[in-house]
């Protein structure tokens, strides 16, 4: 077995790229005004590796009034599922340490706005946000979004908050948190039927393949018809790509050979709901409409809107993805 390891890979990209400049620039902008940053994008496109690759620039070690040694101002977590009011409150305080047994409301609330003044944290980003937008929350979607903004007003801190295009309802029906929030950052997947999406999602995928070869991993197959492979499991989302080929590269033979083969096995095991689309990893490559369904199924699942499809077979591949919608 390999132990080589993606999971701390980043490779610079057209998407990737605009996100992250946009997030260093709006925190830059923010200043010492508390505010919102909604950072959304579906599951697996790289928005925690971005948040991380964030922090590691911005976030500084501050002495705060409560504590001798230094701690940083810049905190990552997320909200649990099925969220309720004291949830919000508890996912920022174990950013810092324990919640403690009583989770009464005013207590969490105070604990919270206390240790952030102590430590004097400059930057909370809350991953799962979405949670408070799906059906299974214990709270509205405006009762949430008021709590997020009496954390903002209150505290004073940049809010960055998480998760799957869903939790844009949160800003867009309280109109009181929505001047508190700056423009949505977003992060998408790639899309072939676009010249320049293709050329760059491909340019991603041989730097991929180049870190592998520069590690001693030997790529028997042909990297064009990879590539559109990759995108057929994908949907254009290069976090996925990574974590596929991450699975792949564990399973490799003593040898250091990555074969269709064994690119097959590792999708048989990572991917769900595979066996839905065409065969991928086959000896027959996927035909295009493989490849736009994908695509559609990513974006119909994180709740975003389609673009105007601009070929036959995307009009088919994009109605096939609503039809799935709506029988589900």
């Amino acid at each position: 077995m390999n132990n080589i390891s993606l999971k701390d890979l980043r490779i610079s990209h057209a998407r990737y790229d605009r996100a992250l400049n946009q997030m260093l620039e709006a925190i830059e902008l923010a200043g010492s005004d508390g505010t919102c940053i909604p950072f959304l994008g579906p599951t697996r496109v790289g928005k925690s590796d971005l948040i991380s690759a964030v922090k590691s620039q911005v976030s500084k070690d501050r002495y705060g009034p409560g504590y001798i040694l230094p701690t940083p101002d810049f905190l990552y977590g997320e909200i649990s599922p099925k969220p309720n009011d004291s949830e919000l409150y508890a996912s920022v305080i174990r950013t810092m340490g324990r919640v403690g047994a009583n989770s009464k409301l005013p207590l969490l609330q105070d604990r919270m706005y206390d240790l952030l003044e102590q430590r004097d944290v400059r930057i909370v980003a809350l991953d799962e946000c979405s949670h408070c937008a799906e059906p299974g929350a214990n709270l509205t979607r405006r009762a949430a979004a008021d709590h997020f903004k009496t954390i903002i007003d209150r505290s004073g801190v940049i809010l960055i908050l998480m998760g799957l295009p869903k939790a844009q309802r949160l800003i867009d029906e309280n109109e009181q948190f929505a001047a508190r929030s700056m423009a949505t950052i977003e992060l998408n997947p790639y899309r072939w039927t676009n010249p320049d999406d293709r050329n760059e999602f491909t340019t991603v995928i041989y730097s991929i393949f180049d870190y592998l070869e520069e590690r001693g991993i030997s790529l028997e197959f042909d990297w064009i018809d990879m590539s559109r492979r990759l995108f057929a499991a994908s949907g254009g989302r290069v976090g996925m790509v990574i974590e596929l080929l991450q699975v792949a590269v564990r399973s490799t033979a003593r040898d250091g050979v990555l074969a269709m083969s064994g690119m097959g096995k590792a999708a048989d095991i990572r991917l769900q709901g595979l066996s839905r689309l065409a065969p991928i990893f086959n000896p027959d490559p996927p035909q295009d409409d493989v490849l736009l369904r994908s695509y559609a199924k990513v974006m119909r699942d994180a709740g975003l809107q389609l673009p105007d499809p601009n070929s036959s077979l995307e009009i088919d591949a994009f109605r096939a993805a609503q039809e799935e919608a709506l029988a589900a």
